[in-house]
């Protein structure tokens, strides 16, 4: 708590740059102490999903795929390093590119086809060519993975 010293002013006193630089000090403790602080520990590792603590490391990769519509095989399986999940982790695919595409280029679905512990496969599919429907694009593909 802010320690305040008290300062009596009476009708007529002056009021003089010390009492005001005084009393500045004070409200500037004042609000020191009662501004609220946020204290993150992650020393707390293993609390239950919804507790306060966190305890998820996030890992992440991103890779460049070709997306032919002609083809089932446009995707990528990431590897995880060595001993990075001991169970199956969560993942999610986010289509990320700095080039000016068409709607034809942007008419495609991500789907993760398989997660272990030691890889996720992702698959870029859409409705085809047909009709002009879709086009190929070189779209870059951030993943992540985030252990359970």
């Amino acid at each position: 708590m802010a320690e305040m010293t008290a300062k009596v002013i009476q009708a007529g006193d002056p009021v003089t740059a010390d009492l005001i630089n005084a009393l500045i000090t004070d409200l500037a403790s004042l609000n020191k102490a009662t501004t609220s602080t946020f204290s993150l520990s992650l020393a707390s590792a293993g609390e239950k999903q919804g507790g306060a603590a966190v305890s998820q490391k996030v890992y992440s990769d991103s890779f460049k795929v070709d997306i032919d519509p002609t083809s089932a095989n446009s995707g990528k399986t990431w590897t995880f390093p060595k001993d990075t999940f001991k169970t199956t982790p969560r993942c999610w695919v986010q289509p990320r590119s700095s080039a000016t595409l068409t709607p034809a280029q942007l008419n495609f679905t991500v789907i993760i086809t398989s997660v272990t512990a030691k890889s996720m496969t992702f698959r870029v599919r859409g409705p085809g060519t047909k009709n002009g429907a879709q086009a190929k694009a070189t779209i870059e593909f951030d993943c992540f993975a985030v252990e359970v």
